[in-house]
């Protein structure tokens, strides 16, 4: 990948906390991983790359904000309707043109795979990564401008984000884009279920032994916080 990939225009980062975690069987934002709830790996690292970090969340979540990762709070205007719900409270909030959408339940996020997502998106209202054929919406970068369509679409109770693409300029990444960034793709590891909690543990774990052992592109050293939540069994 060339230079001109990761020279992204300023941006926010999205970072939609509101699911359920029906198949997890608990809430995923306060999901513990490796001593820190899921939320906090990804906003530690939308952190590295933003001054502008908002989570989107139910009525009736309540978070400790991630000590070296301030983000700001607001809350679905639309009731479990999904992440077209999340993105729609928070595009008129986003203080650039830009916005970076990602799942609380990423804490394998990449530094560079957020710049690289954010500057496919030049001169386009989205840029969408594809991966084995499937675009990945919950990974993507949205323009403020596309509000409207995003309004439109819940009033017709249509939902997926992959329901914008025809309506407004995209672009779709490809995954070799993807992979300069991000060899095994790990930014777009999700938890569905324990067995993926559990394999995501142990990575976190090996990369965390000490200062000088971690991996380059995960998230900054952080105080010890006591948070009030389930633990990872």
């Amino acid at each position: 990948m060339t230079n001109q990939y990761l020279q992204a225009e300023p941006f926010s980062v999205i970072i939609l906390a509101g699911g359920f975690g029906r198949r997890l069987g608990r809430d995923k934002a306060t999901c513990m991983a490796a001593g820190r709830p899921l939320l906090h790996w990804t906003a530690l690292a939308a952190a590295g790359v933003t001054d502008d970090i908002l989570v989107v969340r139910r009525p009736d979540q309540q978070f400790m904000t991630a000590m070296g990762a301030p983000w700001r709070e607001l809350t679905d205007l639309r009731a479990e309707r999904g992440p077209m719900a999340g993105l729609e409270a928070a595009l008129h909030e986003i203080e650039h043109d830009l916005a970076v959408l990602v799942a609380c339940d990423m804490p394998l996020l990449r530094r560079t795979t957020l710049r690289a997502v954010a500057a496919g998106a030049a001169g386009v209202d989205i840029a969408m990564p594809q991966i084995e054929g499937f675009a990945q919406p919950l990974l993507a970068a949205y323009r403020r401008g596309i509000e409207p369509v995003v309004r439109e679409l819940l009033d017709r109770n249509e939902g997926r984000l992959r329901a914008l693409l025809p309506l407004v300029s995209h672009r779709l990444l490809d995954e070799s884009t993807l992979r300069s960034t991000d060899d095994g793709l790990e930014s777009f590891v999700n938890i569905n279920h324990t067995e993926d909690l559990e394999r995501v543990i142990r990575i976190l774990r090996a990369r965390q032994p000490g200062p000088e052992h971690q991996h380059e592109d995960g998230p900054p050293p952080e105080e010890q916080e006591l948070w009030p939540c389930t633990d990872e069994s």
